[in-house]
Formats: structure tokens, sequence, C-alpha cells
């Protein structure tokens, strides 16, 4: 039986988180040359994943949900030892984060026009304003860390991304492409540094 609570599952749990926010970039930047025509720097995330074979971008996107529940799952597990309050709050803020994702990825209506269901895409990105800051500025309270640590440049992230988010909405459609994706890696490096800490150091939430 696997024990939940032991190091060594704690390790396995960042490597995959680790591992896959690395697979979710590369089928990004993979898509890039295999779908004809397209332009990372002024056409979004949403195309590819609206786009012919879009089923690549969406396992992108599962894949980084998957990793952000590794983590959730770990924060929940340690929630049993202090600071359960704001752990198992984090957690669910990590699942929102992830669901939105979820729903990002396999609800496939964009407002193009095309017949189709509810159309609530722009919504669920909207939703992403408020989790990514507050799950980095949290997080480094509850994430195994040492003196030294990515504490400040976390929460000053956290910051800046409540300035810099909503330009997406306003910036020239020439460039859009490129912003979404530096947003994007925003969050992406917030969960490969949570996972590779917690790989390093899976003991030091004790």
């Amino acid at each position: 039986m696997i024990n939940l609570h032991s190091d060594k599952t704690r390790k396995g749990l960042g490597a995959f988180a680790l591992i896959g926010c690395v697979v979710t970039v590369f089928c990004d930047v993979f898509m890039w040359f295999w779908v004809k025509g397209y332009n990372p720097i002024s056409q979004t995330i949403s195309e590819l994943a609206a786009g012919p074979h879009h089923w690549l971008q969406d396992f992108g996107l599962m894949i980084f949900v998957a990793s952000t529940l590794c983590l959730a799952l770990d924060l929940f597990l340690r929630g049993e030892k202090g600071w359960k309050p704001w752990l198992v709050r984090l957690s669910m803020l990590a699942l929102a984060l992830a669901l939105t994702i979820t729903l990002i990825a396999l609800w496939n209506e964009y407002g193009d026009g095309e017949a189709g269901g509810l159309v609530i895409h722009n919504y669920l990105v909207a939703l992403l304003y408020p989790l990514v800051p507050v799950v980095l500025w949290f997080g480094t309270s509850v994430l195994p860390a040492r003196k030294g640590d990515m504490s400040l440049l976390a929460k000053v992230t956290a910051v800046v991304w409540l300035f810099i988010a909503p330009v997406f909405f306003i910036v020239p459609t020439t460039i859009d492409g490129a912003y979404e994706r530096g947003l994007g890696m925003i969050m992406i490096t917030a969960v490969m540094i949570a996972a590779w800490r917690l790989y390093k150091d899976p003991s030091s939430a004790d």
C-alpha cells in the first residue's frame, strides 16, 4: 500500500508535476511548427486549442492540470500537521485553478461565430486573474522552503500579475499570442518552482 505521507510519495508528486510542466510547454511549442501558418506571436493558445490537431494542445493543458493537482494533493496531505486552515484553502484554490484550466481546455466554445454550446471561455480566462496571485502569495508560506528561497520573488510576481494580466485584453492583436504566453509562463514557472522544491526536499514540510 502506498504511504501518501512518505517522502518517497511526495518526491514522486514533485517529479510528476515538474515533468508535466515541461510537457505542457513542449506541446505548445511543437504545435507552432505543426499547424501550418500559425504565428505564436500574434495568435493565442486558444486558437491552437480550437484549431486543427487541437487534441495535442488540450493534452498539454490537461497535463498541466495534473501537475497542479499533484501539488494540491501534497498541500492537502500536509494539512494534518499544522497551518491546516491555510493549507486546505490553498489546496482548494489550486484545485479551482486546475478546474478552470480543465474547462478552458475541454469546453471548446470560443465565441468564434460557429454553432455550439454556451460560450464561457472568456469568463474562465478571467477567473485565472484572482487565482494565480493568491496561490503565488500564500503558496510560499506552506511549500517546502529554506532560507534564501524565492518567496519574495513569488510575492512580487503576484503583485505584478495584478497589473499586467488585465492588459492582455487590450494589447494589440499583433502581439497578444506572445503576451498570453508570457502570462502562462508565470503560472507554469510557479508550479515548476514548487514542484522542484518538493522533489528536492520533500521532508521539509514536516
